[in-house]
């Protein structure tokens, strides 16, 4: 993980030396859920940090490449009246890439698409580890948000994600239109630190 996030700050503080580049640091949380686990409700809390770098595309749209370590996945807690619990946690490096939109001083709006990389993943109940399916290496998804520009250099982001890919068959392997298995939807909500300019 320290290698990781020490590269992800190389990488930025490298492009701020750039024309024209934007450059900063992401870090937030998120929630989560899997649907086709037969569970229901964003109960899985993760972590997002990472890096970005912006270009503008003129003066109200720029592009926007991120490098950021993110955890999602699905989770049961114990409950009095619901003593079994259940965990599925995916950890990935995803190269998130958007469009963003300035509506208004300060507010934008962005949209894009996720790529990521699986590198690591743990499934358990009460009892033990739960050895099923293993998810997919590589996992796409559709990303839609909000950027809030609250203080110079520093503004709150609100994420939506879905999947495209789905994150691994059913257990049944059965599949029935777009049921083809199990798929993830993610609200994240971060702080975004511009470091150049």
């Amino acid at each position: 993980m320290k290698a990781i996030f020490t590269s992800l700050c190389i990488i930025c503080f490298t492009i701020t030396s750039a024309q024209n580049f934007d450059a900063g640091l992401i870090g937030g949380f998120c929630t989560s859920q899997v649907s086709g686990d037969n569970l229901s409700g964003y109960n899985k809390l993760g972590s997002r940090f990472g890096a970005y770098i912006s270009y503008p595309i003129n003066k109200k749209m720029s592009y926007q490449l991120e490098m950021q370590y993110l955890q999602k996945g699905s989770k049961k807690p114990y409950t009095e009246n619901s003593p079994e619990t259940y965990l599925f946690e995916l950890n990935y490096i995803e190269l998130p890439t958007t469009l963003n939109y300035q509506v208004k001083k300060g507010i934008y709006i962005e949209s894009g698409l996720g790529t990521a990389f699986l590198i690591g993943y743990k499934e358990q109940d009460e009892m033990a580890d739960i050895n099923t399916d293993k998810p997919n290496t590589l996992a796409l998804d559709f990303l839609l948000g909000v950027q809030y520009e609250f203080k110079k250099n520093l503004k709150l982001n609100i994420r939506y994600a879905n999947s495209i890919s789905r994150i691994r068959k059913h257990a049944s392997e059965q599949e029935l239109g777009l049921n083809s298995g199990q798929f993830s939807s993610l609200v994240s909500f971060a702080f975004i630190y511009q470091i150049s300019r």
